[in-house]
Order: C-alpha cells, then sequence, then structure tokens
C-alpha cells in the first residue's frame, strides 16, 4: 500500500517536470527549474547533517544509517544526494546473493566482473548458459535487481554467452617443413 502511493507519487513528479519542460516562457521554466535545484540542494543539506547527527551516536548511529540505506524509499534519497552508507560494489554484490537461490534453480549463476565508469558487467555461469530463453529472462531479472539496488549505474552488462578463444589453442606449433633445396648442380653459383 505505501509502495503504491510512493510510486504514484514519483509518476505525479516526474509528470510535472514533463509539464514545466513544455513550458513556452523560457524565464517561468528557468524559475521553476532552479526553484527545484535549490529546494534539492537544501534538502541534501539536511540530509547530510541528519547523517552526520546520527554517525555520531557510535554503533547505535552507524545501525541507524544502514537501515536508512536500506528502506526503499529513504536509500533513494540518499543515493540521489550522494549520502547513500553502502557503496555501489556492495550494494550489488547484496542484490546478486538474494537471487542466488532462483539463478542456481535455474541450474545457473551469475558473477560480477567489474564496474567501470558507471557500468556494471556480469557473466551468466552454469548450466542455464546455453539456453537462450532462460538466459534472456535471468539477465533480465539481473539487470532489475541491479538497477533497483544501484540506480546510478548508467548501464548494466550482462552477457550470457560463453565466449571462446578467437583462435584454436594448440599445444604443440606445428612442424613446418623446411623448402626442398634445389638439386644442386655441383657449381659453386648455388
Amino acid at each position: 500500500m505505501q509502495q503504491d502511493k510512493e510510486q504514484q507519487q514519483v509518476e505525479r513528479m516526474e509528470s510535472l517536470i514533463q509539464q514545466v519542460a513544455a513550458f513556452e516562457d523560457q524565464g517561468v521554466r528557468a524559475a521553476v527549474q532552479e526553484l527545484v535545484q535549490c529546494t534539492m540542494a537544501m534538502y541534501g543539506e539536511g540530509l547530510t547533517r541528519m547523517l552526520a547527527l546520527i554517525g555520531r551516536h557510535g554503533e547505535c548511529g552507524a545501525a541507524i544509517i544502514d537501515q536508512f540505506g536500506a528502506d526503499e524509499l529513504v536509500g533513494p534519497l540518499l543515493l540521489l544526494h550522494g549520502l547513500h552508507p553502502v557503496d555501489t560494489r556492495t550494494r550489488v554484490l547484496g542484490a546478486l546473493e538474494d537471487m542466488r537461490p532462483s539463478l542456481r534453480a535455474h541450474g545457473g549463476d551469475v558473477e560480477l566482473v567489474r564496474i567501470e565508469q558507471g557500468v556494471a558487467y556480469f557473466k551468466m555461469m552454469g548450466s542455464c548458459n546455453g539456453c537462450s530463453a532462460s538466459n534472456t529472462h535471468l539477465a533480465r531479472d539481473v539487470e532489475d535487481a541491479v538497477y533497483k539496488v544501484a540506480p546510478e549505474l548508467d548501464d548494466v552488462i550482462v552477457s550470457t554467452e560463453e565466449q571462446g578463444p578467437s583462435h584454436p589453442v594448440t599445444f604443440m606449433p606445428k612442424r613446418r617443413r623446411k623448402p626442398e633445396k634445389a638439386a644442386s648442380s655441383g657449381s659453386r653459383e648455388d
């Protein structure tokens, strides 16, 4: 029930942003955008101070801050202001850990390869690694789970194909035959 209300608020805000962007009067549009930016800055500073005050209470304060980060409404607000208590990699790994039972039920798993420049790269593993329909569905599930905990990422790339080497692996080089010498005529000019 609460989540539906929050989703409705987000949708309403997005609708209002679109309306403001469509204002013909550039001055009004700029004023409204500046008002929103000032409001966001003030709320960001307020959240920063709240976290600092709570953080002064040692382990108890740290536990409260962790709960803020895990909250479905407060966590994204902290992310928006760059204040989330848990780094992106840790949040992504936690989401993957939550998914493992479902992935393993399909005979597969997923591995975080790396996160760089706002892009998270994953590799599907296991017996699901050849069933394209299952992989497509599981890859979408991975993307959804990752974006839920790390909306700041620009892209999520899930590799669902096994990639073999681009050239065959050989253990022994092929023996090359020496070019046959031309029959010698017995002169020194050969």
